[in-house]
């Protein structure tokens, strides 16, 4: 049986998660919707009618100049392949999805015939290039179940994929423990196949809010800190958008999936911001969601890695610099180089793959050629191996 709802969790980390979300645009489904859209099936975990509305909608395709859209059959189809893709394991089944859902990683393509002939044309699951063209949902409380039944706190869906999930727990208890509870849950006991398809999952007590993906170790849930923005700056904004009002009903629905733990709790509107929401602005703000997917994931020798905001930041950093090119007084453009200072074991290697990776994502930035000089041979080696780990070449 599934555990109840702890008051003071709901009240102090959940609630207030799920109400930033709502105002950073995420729409909340209720519980009983959610399973409906599942087939009443725990063991199911996208959101078949949200995809399949919205897929319909970003997906398009040209044959001699005319663009057509693929038939419903098609998009279920699709979405239904994506639902019972073959278990292999945690980590091997999320690279699969990831590369399904990554138009550049392999894609997925979907056969269509026209006048006599069948042509292969590209589908997508996520509009990466266009971001707000996507549909993010929340919902709280969500069953899954595997070999055991588990009950996240929050998951997050894109176009009705579970892109995210939030495990809380009240301020007097630590993170771990929650980490704990999230790699519990993706263990081959619990319910692995949900974490197939997610890519951000975030531990949080209100105080401190932890992130990592899909089979990340305890030691390597990170700390999310915003670079380049002033304290003051993220705690006016996040300000404006706690004191927004959420409507009434959502509201309502919200309290009611909680099992009744809130039913006479009201919205907080004058509290200040907390760490938690500041991680919780950084990580799931849509763009940046969805950069944070297609950039900076990677699969290292059966590992599954996201960046650190160290990292974000420099690559960012070194994206806008390729961008900006300058014109001389000679008429000569070029442009300015650049030192990224790392210490030793800070991830210099996944920085460099990371970087190649956003550089091959950037639809401004055509065969692109980058060329590694190291001065020791195990350090060519061991950067050699890493960028073959990552599904990209290195040639000597």
């Amino acid at each position: 049986m599934l555990e109840q709802v702890n008051f003071d969790e709901a009240k102090q980390s959940q609630l207030t998660f799920i109400e930033l979300l709502l105002n950073l645009g995420y729409k909340y489904i209720p519980a009983i919707e959610v399973m409906r859209q599942r087939g009443g099936d725990a063991g199911n975990f996208i959101l078949t009618d949200i995809a399949a509305k919205k897929l319909m909608d970003i997906n398009s395709y040209e044959v001699d100049g005319a663009e057509y859209k693929f038939s419903g059959k098609d998009i279920r189809d699709a979405i239904d392949e994506l639902e019972h893709i073959q278990y292999e394991g945690l980590i091997d089944t999320a690279q699969k999805i990831y590369n399904m859902i990554m138009p550049t990683s392999g894609g997925k393509t979907i056969k269509v015939s026209h006048g006599g002939k069948t042509f292969s044309k590209n589908f997508r699951f996520i509009d990466f290039e266009n971001p707000l063209n996507n549909d993010f949902h929340i919902t709280a409380e969500f069953e899954a179940s595997g070999k055991g039944n588990i009950r996240p706190d929050i998951v997050c869906f894109v176009n009705g994929i579970p892109f995210a999930v939030v495990e809380n727990k009240k301020s007097s208890v630590a993170t771990v423990e929650a980490i704990n509870q999230m790699n519990r849950n993706q263990s081959p006991e619990f319910c692995p196949k949900l974490y197939t398809y997610t890519q951000l999952l975030v531990t949080t007590n209100g105080k401190e809010l932890k992130y990592g993906t899909t089979g990340t170790a305890n030691k390597f849930y990170a700390v999310w800190k915003e670079k380049g923005t002033n304290q003051e700056v993220l705690d006016t904004r996040l300000t404006k958008l706690i004191q927004k009002a959420i409507n009434d009903d959502i509201y309502v629905q919200v309290l009611a999936d909680l099992n009744g733990y809130t039913a006479n709790h009201t919205q907080k509107t004058d509290r200040l911001p907390t760490e938690q929401d500041r991680g919780a602005l950084s990580l799931f703000e849509p763009k940046r969601l969805l950069d944070l997917t297609k950039n900076y994931i990677l699969f290292d020798a059966g590992v599954k890695k996201l960046s650190r905001y160290q990292q974000y930041f420099a690559i960012h950093k070194m994206l806008n610099r390729v961008d900006n090119e300058e014109t001389s007084e000679g008429g000569i453009t070029r442009r300015k180089g650049g030192l990224v200072w790392h210490t030793q074991g800070s991830g210099k290697s996944l920085t460099m793959v990371m970087f190649v990776k956003a550089l091959i994502e950037d639809p401004k930035i055509s065969n692109p050629r980058v060329i590694i000089v190291t001065d020791r041979r195990d350090l060519d080696r061991q950067i050699k191996d890493t960028f073959k780990n990552c599904n990209l070449k290195k040639e000597v």
